[in-house]
């Protein structure tokens, strides 16, 4: 359930693998470290409170900063969680974008139906190496890659990929024959 990979790897077809897995970006993780300090020290000083309100025989402020603690220690938790557990990941058969602990959220495209990769990057983005990777495909499917880390290289690495897996499906569907229909003189296509 909290495997990296955990949803792609259990939703994988048999001749599917992971060709390209794009990682969040520092900064991306600048907000959990942040929380975790703040919301850690507050954690502290409330479970350090709650035992002087206990050793004052104060029951209702030591539930009340015991109940504080928690909640401020449980919420980083969470964070690191939804962080480590996103998946963002093109495999030679389709991208998938997935998010969430438990209830989870999936946007995932076949990768024959991608139309276009784009990258999208702020100032910020630009001078620190990260910005998002927008996949729209035929129909109204969508999918996107957030604050990825160099985000043109696996956009060219994805790519890569795509085309790979198209020219496999082209050659399946031809047969192992090299030619194409496109590139065939009619008397090629009446003999094959």
């Amino acid at each position: 359930m909290f495997t990296k990979n955990g949803y792609v790897l259990g939703t994988m077809t048999k001749d599917e693998e992971i060709k390209v897995e794009a990682q969040y970006h520092w900064i991306r993780w600048l907000w959990f470290y942040f929380m975790f300090a703040t919301l850690g020290v507050v954690a502290l000083v409330s479970f350090s409170l709650a035992f002087t309100a206990w050793l004052d025989k104060q029951p209702d402020m030591t539930v009340a900063l015991l109940l504080m603690g928690v909640v401020a220690g449980v919420y980083p938790f969470l964070l690191y969680l939804s962080l480590h557990l996103t998946e963002m990941i093109c495999t030679n058969r389709r991208v998938v974008y997935k998010t969430g602990i438990i209830s989870i959220k999936t946007e995932e495209i076949k990768v024959e139906r991608i139309e276009s990769i784009q990258v999208k990057q702020t100032f910020w983005g630009r001078v620190f190496g990260y910005g998002n990777i927008l996949f729209s495909g035929t129909g109204s499917a969508k999918a996107e890659f957030v604050d990825v880390k160099d985000p043109l290289q696996v956009k060219a690495r994805i790519e890569e990929a795509v085309d790979e897996s198209n020219r496999e499906r082209e050659r399946d569907i031809n047969g192992g024959d090299n030619r194409t229909t496109f590139s065939a003189t009619p008397k090629e296509r009446e003999e094959a």
